[in-house]
């Protein structure tokens, strides 16, 4: 069977000629993960083509108020901002008029030019790979665009020394020497999680880390999934000891370990972290939903020169951090 982009009778003979047959269409699609960890903001149309965020603080206490004297006056502080650009993607097909006549087999014909899937598949790849190209400031997209992956300081997502924008305290999110999942470096995690969430004056900040996610390696999950659900200690069999790993739960992102074109890359299939959902400072802007274009004779959809059908779909989007705070991870190669 050919491949191609025009379905035909030629294409896909098939389908229209004289024998009997059963086909089957391998569409069924990995679930749809990373839309989870993003907030999400629904631009209404007329409003332009981008979106500004901004960060703000305020510091953490009262002072003494000595008596007949004013009241102390508390900071407020403008931290980082990310400005998000709509992005539209879309997708389509023809199908020639000799197929829709005498194609036999419907079903396959309505799984071929339904394209329901190929916009969210885009949105999620595209989703995951903030995360999947997280150690580097920026990565080249199957488009050939230069995609923009820090966070309102200009750093990488996952960075050793995250700057803050009224002090000279750094902050990490970048667990030190990429462990493999374990509870000895879940217990690292949170280390950084309990240590190292500050806000742009300095101050800590409490942040509820409540998922543990990685990609599809099947040892990581299984490691993660241990973690989670023991019910006795999970290094020693014991079950009168409780399980203290409480409070996460597990996703897994299947397009984690992809290149930039969603094909596997080995070299991040140990990768895997905790967020605090919720409060993850990540925005996931929709300027126009998934919408299909289906033709009918007549209209815009038929081509008058030789009555080819196109069907199309469009979506338009894009995702930003403000900050990473809220994000650790390791990201280990080997």
């Amino acid at each position: 069977m050919s491949k191609t982009r025009l379905v035909s009778a030629y294409a896909f003979d098939e389908l229209t000629d004289l024998i009997d047959k059963s086909f089957l269409v391998i569409q069924q699609f990995e679930p749809k993960a990373a839309e989870q960890f993003y907030i999400r903001q629904t631009i209404p149309a007329g409003t332009g083509e981008f979106r500004r965020f901004d960060e703000m603080d305020t510091e953490d206490f009262a002072r003494t108020m000595e008596e007949g004297e004013d009241a102390s006056k508390v900071t407020v502080a403008h931290g980082y901002n990310k400005t998000m650009q709509m992005k539209r993607v879309a997708s389509e097909i023809d199908i020639t008029f000799k197929m829709r006549l005498t194609g036999k087999d419907k079903e396959i014909q309505n799984k071929i030019t339904s394209l329901n899937h190929y916009c969210p598949q885009r949105k999620e790849l595209d989703l995951t790979h903030k995360f999947t190209f997280a150690t580097a400031t920026s990565y080249v997209d199957m488009d050939g665009n230069t995609i923009d992956n820090t966070g309102g300081d200009s750093l990488q997502l996952a960075y050793s020394a995250h700057t803050l924008k009224h002090s000279s305290s750094t902050w990490r999110n970048r667990i030190a020497n990429d462990p493999a999942f374990s509870t000895g470096s879940l217990e690292l995690a949170e280390e950084l999680a309990s240590t190292n969430i500050l806000n742009n004056l300095g101050e800590t900040r409490e942040f509820n880390f409540n998922v543990i996610f990685s990609g599809k390696h099947p040892q990581t999950v299984r490691d993660i999934r241990k973690t989670l659900e023991s019910t006795g200690d999970v290094d020693e069999v014991n079950p009168s000891i409780l399980n203290t790993y409480t409070g996460y739960r597990q996703i897994v992102l299947p397009k984690l370990a992809t290149d930039a074109n969603g094909a596997y890359d080995s070299a991040k299939r140990r990768w895997w972290g905790i967020a605090a959902m919720g409060q993850l400072q990540a925005y996931y802007g929709v300027w126009e939903e998934n919408n299909l274009k289906s033709p009918t004779s007549m209209n815009n959809g038929e081509d008058i020169h030789n009555d080819n059908w196109t069907y199309g779909s469009r979506m338009s989007y894009n995702s930003i951090f403000v900050s990473a705070r809220g994000l650790i991870m390791s990201c280990p190669t080997s």
